[in-house]
This record gives structure tokens, C-alpha cells and sequence, in this order.
């Protein structure tokens, strides 16, 4: 059913790659997906994910101002040296800040300077930099919200999960290196239909976001990737999975103990295409969307 509508998403559809030294020591590596959309290099991707990858410059003066206090404690000739111990055990020290990092947007030699975005739809854009448009194949088609989206409708969920990312991280040329078989990253894609829209209101009722709701759940790594019906147009972007109870809990024998095994659903919410196409004409970003164009004037539908 989706495979012709995914052989066109997967043209712009791209992998998040990040990778971390912390302070402590540590490398790790995540995996997101974004969403190409223009000619102009605008990408779609989670608030989350863009915030993951801001992690570095959010660190850095709080590595600053710890460094700082730790020399002026070393350095203070009036402190006995017991004191000095003392006091820089008493220093607040984060194990996991961020002291490098390495992201690549699906295209190596492109980066993403400046991103806009509401973390409350959990949506944010960005420009990449070189950016030159025969890299890109195909560009999305949005689902027209003023078009019927009828619960039921079969839809497609695309991103990167279930791929181990490992990388090295070079003390002397300060870069990191992913592993050997950690590209290219292969794409998974999986089914589910809409179920329902799902409003998220914030505790004061000041802030109200839509998503649209499927009945598969979407996996880590695809955050940030496209939702899309048969004919390859866009109806959200994957942002999280809920767990909604079932309400009955079996108990079941774990050698001599009894233990209650409550039950979930888990489904897929994905920020929906009226949040984006929000966030697009605030921002300026070109787009198309199904049965006409982002100015409004008529435009072939492609499937």
C-alpha cells in the first residue's frame, strides 16, 4: 500500500546523527530524523531533537563558571590544603555535560546555525548550510488540513530506528569517528492508522497544541520524521509515543512471588500538519501543500 508513497518520503526524509564526549569522560550517540523541504534547505524536525543538539552551548557556561571556581580555589594561597579539598568536593560538578559534539544532518558537510520553533508542539525549523538543492531528489507534500484527515485513514511512519550508533571520540584532533558499519543508516518504516486528534493543554490552559494520534507507536529514532498517507503527503511529524491503560492488571507467577503485570496500549502522536504549517508561515518557510501551494494558487497533486 505505501510503497510507492515511500519510495517518494524517503528522498527527503534524513537521519539526525549526534555524537557526545561529556565531561566525564564518556562518548555517546543518538539517532533523530528531519524532514527536507525546500529547495531553499529548510528542514522539519522535533523540538527535542533540536534541543538535544543545542545541549553543547547550553553547557558550555556552566563548564566555564566550574573551571573558574575550581582555579580560584587551587589557586588561593590563603586556604590550608584541607580546605581546598573541601571545598572543591563541595563544588556542583554535572558528569554528563557536554564538552564536545558532532551532529550531521543526513548531509556531512551541512550544519544548522539557528533553529525556530515551539517546544510545546514539540516543531522546530532550520536552515542548512551549504545547502545545494540536487542533493535532494524529491521534496514533501503536506496534507491540506482544509481536505478530509478521517480516523481510520492507513497511514506510514518513517525514520531510524533500531540502529546501534557507536563513535570514537580523538583527544589529539578533537573529532569524533563513527564505527565502521554505522552508515548508511537503514530506514524503517511502519503502519498504523489515525485514531483520533489529541489535544495537549498546558496546566494554566494558556497554551494548546494538536497531534495526531495513530495506532502504532512511533520508536525511538524516528522523532522528528514524517506520518503519510498512501499517496505520500505529510499529515504530521512524529514527536512521541503515549502509553494509555488498558485498566485491567493480571497477576502472574514469578517463582514464589505473585506480581500484578498492568497492561498498555502504546500509540504514535505526531505534531499535526496545522501546528506545522503554523510554524512555517511565521517563519517564512516554503512548502506545498496537497491540491495547492503554500501561496494558495493550484498545483498538480504528485502521488
Amino acid at each position: 500500500m505505501f510503497s510507492k508513497a515511500l519510495a517518494q518520503v524517503e528522498q527527503y526524509t534524513l537521519p539526525v546523527i549526534f555524537s557526545r564526549r561529556h565531561f566525564n569522560g564518556q562518548i555517546s550517540s543518538g539517532c533523530g530524523t528531519c524532514i527536507v523541504l525546500n529547495p531553499d534547505g529548510w528542514i522539519l524536525t522535533a523540538s527535542h531533537i533540536a534541543l538535544e543538539t543545542a545541549l553543547l552551548a547550553k553547557h558550555e557556561p556552566e563548564i566555564e563558571e566550574f573551571e573558574k571556581q575550581k582555579k580560584a580555589i587551587i589557586e588561593n594561597p590563603q586556604l590550608h590544603p584541607n580546605d581546598k579539598r573541601k571545598r572543591l568536593r563541595a563544588l556542583k560538578v554535572n558528569e554528563l555535560w557536554v564538552t564536545h559534539q558532532a551532529v550531521m544532518w543526513g548531509i556531512h558537510q551541512s550544519q544548522i546555525a539557528q533553529f525556530h520553533g515551539n517546544a510545546f508542539s514539540d516543531i522546530a525549523v532550520g536552515r542548512l548550510q551549504p545547502f545545494d538543492p540536487s542533493w535532494i531528489k524529491s521534496y514533501p507534500i503536506f496534507k491540506n488540513p482544509a481536505e478530509p484527515m478521517l480516523s481510520g485513514t492507513s497511514l506510514c511512519r518513517l525514520g531510524f530506528p533500531f540502529h546501534q550508533i557507536n563513535a570514537t571520540f580523538d583527544e589529539r584532533t578533537q573529532k569524533f569517528h563513527l564505527a565502521d558499519g554505522v552508515l548508511p543508516i537503514p530506514r524503517f518504516p511502519n503502519e498504523g492508522i489515525h485514531t483520533r486528534i489529541a489535544l495537549n493543554v498546558s496546566p494554566d490552559g494558556k497554551q494548546q497544541a494538536k497531534f495526531l494520534e495513530t495506532s502504532s507507536p512511533g520508536l525511538k529514532g524516528q522523532s522528528g520524521g514524517p506520518i503519510f498517507d498512501c499517496n505520500g503527503h505529510i499529515w504530521a511529524m512524529q514527536s512521541k509515543t503515549q502509553s494509555l491503560p488498558l485498566g485491567f492488571a493480571p497477576e502472574v507467577m514469578e517463582g514464589t512471588r505473585k506480581i500484578v503485570e498492568h497492561q498498555f496500549m502504546h500509540v504514535g502522536w505526531g505534531a499535526h500538519v496545522e501546528e506545522i504549517i503554523k510554524l512555517f508561515q511565521q517563519f517564512g518557510v516554503k512548502f506545498e501543500l496537497s491540491g495547492k501551494s503554500a501561496s494558495g494558487s493550484s498545483t498538480p497533486t504528485t502521488s
